[in-house]
């Protein structure tokens, strides 16, 4: 079966950020490169990075500027050919790899892919698999494996199965990670290679969904146990055991009723989501035969059978970039011809605003936009002050008001955190990190969003 692993290094950790470079490789049967396609995408005036984003992937955004050839609606139009084109010479799926990717990189790609006109699905023909649930599977059951990260480990009260820590604990890596896609997508080939051969799990066709095969126990009371790593390495245990039963599940998707958790508070915070390709599920397939864990399981059913796969989640609020998920194929058709063809009127039978919302962001990104008009500039004016003047909310349903994280980050509360990280840099005498923050400093102070609405949101500039 053919695959392909990928990285994207971003300017936040949200995917309403922009991808600042990505890298596709597919590989053959036995994990050999045979196509790849890798880029840098020009910060859109849209975007103003995140401080701790840029430490961490350590990119310079003023040298980036000047050195990478695409702008994003480019890089996605290639990278969409390139899936495309993999998808046909593989004639059926394939499997598509990143390291914490379920989380990170491929809602931050579909977002991506979706906002610039393209339907990120491709037919159901990319199968989606994370190396990061094959390495917490190894974790638990090959104890050379286990031993290799708790000898890298040693000193440490954590576990970490970070992609850095994997592989300097598998001899595959010197140094620290690089943080730049290309390089970091050889590292995980390298990892998944020695999964295959040291442990037998093979990450293009494991399944870590394991409670797919206890599907058709929903409702009946059985109990399971699932598995996962004990993160405090200190303890003489490598795994923590939950007792689990299952309420409801489709042919891929499925609620679980955590048995300990219920059993301090019996309210639906005991119910977890799962679903196959994108959730990590360890579970004993063997029921659990205690009978007042039994009972306990039969009562939290009975107290929830009204609730199923449709009504578990609240309706989101969040903005459309925040969760793109919330966008069906039709949207998605039409904002792709409105896209094409530049005409929002495409967009004008549609109820809901999301498309329309996107493709004014697409225009307002587009490096053709003149912004001596003043209709262009106040329409960037208004962008701005709704995402970085604490309008453009961030969580899919605000259930506490005021809370922190609920909306974006102000400039001013972006500026602050540069200046704290600058701060701690000089202390260290950390010029490396010094250099970074000055050039993001650089950065906003002649960004576009900042020319255009800068007094507005952060007075002081």
């Amino acid at each position: 079966m053919y695959a392909i692993f990928y990285d994207l290094e971003t300017t936040d950790k949200n995917p309403i950020g922009q991808i600042l470079n990505y890298s596709f490789v597919m590989v053959d049967d036995d994990l050999q490169p045979i196509d790849e396609i890798s880029g840098l995408i020009k910060i859109s005036r849209l975007q103003l990075p995140e401080a701790g984003a840029i430490l961490a992937n350590r990119t310079n955004v003023l040298e980036h500027q000047l050195i990478a050839s695409d702008h994003e609606r480019d890089a996605m139009r290639r990278i969409e050919a390139f899936l495309s084109a993999c998808i046909q010479r593989a004639r059926g799926a394939v499997a598509f790899v990143g390291y914490n990717s379920s989380r990170f990189d491929l809602p931050y790609l579909r977002t991506s892919l979706v906002r610039n006109g393209f339907n990120p699905y491709f037919g159901g023909k990319l199968s989606p698999h994370d190396l990061l649930h094959a390495c917490q599977k190894a974790y638990l059951i090959s104890a050379p494996f286990r031993a290799l990260i708790k000898e890298q480990r040693k000193g440490e009260k954590k576990l970490s199965l970070s992609l850095q820590t994997v592989g300097k604990a598998l001899g595959l890596l010197d140094g620290t990670q690089a943080h730049e896609s290309r390089e970091d997508v050889m590292l995980t080939i390298k990892v998944a290679e020695w999964l295959k051969r040291e442990c037998g799990i093979d990450v293009t066709t494991y399944e870590p969904y394991e409670g797919l095969k206890l599907h058709s126990t929903a409702r009946s009371g059985a109990v399971y146990m699932m598995e996962e790593p004990e993160y405090d390495i200190t303890l003489d245990t490598h795994l923590v055991t939950t007792p689990m039963t299952l309420l409801v599940n489709d042919n891929k998707r499925a609620l679980w009723i955590n048995l300990e958790r219920y059993s301090v508070r019996q309210d639906p915070s005991a119910i977890s989501w799962r679903s196959a390709q994108k959730s990590a599920f360890f579970v004993s397939d063997q029921a659990l035969q205690l009978s007042d864990v039994q009972a306990l399981a039969r009562a939290a059913i009975k107290q929830f059978s009204a609730i199923t796969l449709s009504n578990f989640f609240s309706t989101t609020t969040c903005d459309i970039e925040q969760f793109i998920y919330r966008m069906d194929y039709h949207c998605m058709d039409l904002l792709s011809r409105a896209i094409q063809e530049n005409k929002r009127e495409l967009l004008a039978s549609l109820k809901e605003p999301e498309a329309r919302v996107l493709f004014t962001r697409y225009r307002l990104s587009s490096p053709e936009l003149d912004l001596s008009e003043p209709a262009s500039a106040d329409m960037l004016r208004r962008y701005a002050l709704h995402r970085y003047g604490a309008k453009l909310q961030m969580v899919r349903t605000i259930r506490e008001e005021g809370a922190e994280g609920n909306y974006h980050t102000t400039l001013g509360q972006m500026v602050q955190a540069l200046q704290q990280n600058r701060d701690a840099a000089l202390l260290q005498g950390n010029t490396d990190d010094i250099a970074l923050l000055d050039a993001l400093e650089r950065f906003y102070r002649g960004s576009e969003l900042v020319r255009v609405a800068g007094g507005e949101l952060l007075p002081t500039w």
